[in-house]
């Protein structure tokens, strides 16, 4: 997928959100969606040219979660959200809970707690499905 068409598609998710912010519209789950987009098309850039590649899915990953954290979350499944933005965005966290920080420790149970509370595993990593 294009840049250009990623910050497009950003772009569009915010317009919508900022022209209804109280819809019950799935904009962070959008948004979300396309940063694991982005994310797996990262996973494939290797070598010089997709260093150059990679340098701009990153700034969109960057578009993306700026632009998640300025939409209010609505419900619970909103704020499972945000915190599965801040997980994805983590991969030093791929670790077991005892050697993160008293912070990221808290917060990473409380990710975890939250989606299996909300029955939704889809927001996690493999590493978190592991463990």
């Amino acid at each position: 997928m294009p840049v250009a068409s990623l910050q497009r598609a950003v772009s569009e998710i915010e317009a919508k959100a900022a022209q209804r912010p109280d819809a019950q519209e799935d904009h962070l789950e959008k948004l979300f969606n396309l940063f694991r987009q982005i994310d797996a098309v990262l996973a494939d850039c290797a070598g010089e040219e997709g260093d150059a590649k990679a340098a701009g899915l990153i700034e969109a990953q960057t578009v993306v979660i700026r632009t998640a954290a300025v939409i209010h979350a609505r419900c619970k499944r909103d704020l499972l959200y945000k915190l599965a933005f801040w997980r994805w965005d983590a991969p030093d966290l791929d670790r077991p809970v005892e050697e993160m920080s008293r912070s990221d420790a808290i917060l990473y149970s409380a990710f975890r707690d939250l989606a299996k509370t909300l029955g939704d595993e889809t927001v996690l990593k493999d590493f978190d499905k592991a463990n």
